[in-house]
């Protein structure tokens, strides 16, 4: 649901031999355009800052410089038009770019964005498939068809799965390539536990660990294992809608699940119905929900708990991503969810509905 990372995806052509160099030389040509300025930018804090530029003359431009290491950089025309990423290491790259269609520019000389390329290419054919399978779904929906809707979810959930997979098994075969750190901590990192995440970062080569995209997944992994299973609940307070304030510990002796989810986040609200249905099916019997949500205006917030018939405990500090508790619980994409036992005890994390069901039936038996 977030990225950390600003990602843009281009069509990018490879090439197939490097020799290694000990600094770098950009040369670019943007066709239609025969003055300006070109910036190139790093990105800091999740935004572009520039680091260089260059004066345009004849439609051509160059920079020159040193990298330690690969990293990400983007290309700007002017004061606006962001028209290239590509990761910039010590070799000659060529920019080739044409003012009326810059999204088309190609970029060659780079064997980190020869990687990179490869990653993009499946994903995009992975994205069409799911976004087929989604127009699917909803067209289902929109004539009553539920049996071809269900179909379309269990198929859009598989090819989601694959997606998955593709980007672990690629971030391992490639984890000696930079790219693989940038794609674990852009995309990978929030989509998997902190003892998966923790033997993927130690593959990575030791100079990788100065760059922001290791430093960032250290930090994730620390803040995940304060909340791994096993580990006594962190703690905290927070407003219900009555703006009353709810104590987690205040729970104690009941089986709690404490779901983090928002009204704008569409998993959330499809997986809502079935969680409803354990709870209903549960509650009598000792087992709550603490429903915290990363909303930002209120109306939203309780609408969404009205519609989606939700009769559990909600709390909100309406801080979107800084809410206090998700920080606290290292929540980077949502839903996520906690499985507490009678002491407050996290004996289940990030669970699907099914999981959930399996598990509550272990512990109220009939």
């Amino acid at each position: 649901m977030r990225n950390y990372f600003l990602i843009f995806v281009f069509a990018m052509a490879a090439v197939s031999c490097h020799i290694a160099k000990d600094e770098y030389s950009v040369q670019g040509t943007i066709a239609g355009v025969e003055t300006g300025k070109v910036y190139l930018q790093k990105l800091v804090g999740g935004q572009p800052k520039s680091i260089d530029s260059a004066n345009i003359v004849g439609g051509k431009f160059t920079f020159k410089g040193k990298m330690a290491l690969p990293d990400l950089r983007i290309l700007r025309l002017n004061e606006k038009q962001y028209f290239a990423q590509f990761f910039l290491e010590n070799a000659d790259i060529t920019v080739k770019a044409k003012k009326d269609s810059l999204r088309n520019t190609k970029i060659t000389g780079s064997p980190s964005q020869d990687v990179f390329q490869i990653y993009v290419s499946e994903m995009e054919r992975l994205n069409k498939e799911g976004a087929a399978l989604k127009n699917k779904y909803y067209a289902a929906k929109n004539v009553g068809n539920n049996s071809e809707a269900d179909k379309a979810k269990i198929d859009y959930q598989a090819m989601m799965d694959n997606n998955l997979v593709f980007t672990k098994n690629f971030v391992k075969e490639h984890s000696s390539s930079i790219v693989a750190a940038y794609i674990t901590a852009g995309q990978l990192a929030m989509q998997i536990d902190e003892n998966e995440l923790e033997s993927i970062v130690s593959k990575f080569p030791p100079e990788f660990n100065t760059t922001d995209y290791v430093i960032k997944l250290k930090d994730m992994i620390q803040e995940q294992k304060k909340t791994s299973v096993g580990n006594l609940a962190p703690d905290f307070t927070m407003n219900d809608p009555d703006g009353k304030p709810i104590q987690l510990s205040s729970l104690r002796g009941k089986v709690v699940l404490v779901d983090f989810w928002a009204s704008w986040c569409s998993p959330c609200r499809q997986e809502n119905p079935n969680v409803v249905k354990l709870y209903e099916q549960y509650h009598s019997k000792g087992f709550e929900i603490l429903g915290v949500s990363l909303d930002r205006e209120k109306e939203k917030w309780l609408q969404a708990i009205k519609d989606d018939k939700l009769s559990w405990i909600h709390v909100s500090d309406l801080q979107f991503w800084q809410n206090a508790a998700a920080r606290m619980y290292g929540v980077y994409n949502i839903p996520q969810s906690f499985l507490l036992d009678k002491e407050g005890k996290i004996i289940g994390k990030g669970m699907k509905v099914d999981q959930l069901d399996k598990k509550l039936a272990e512990l109220f038996p009939n």
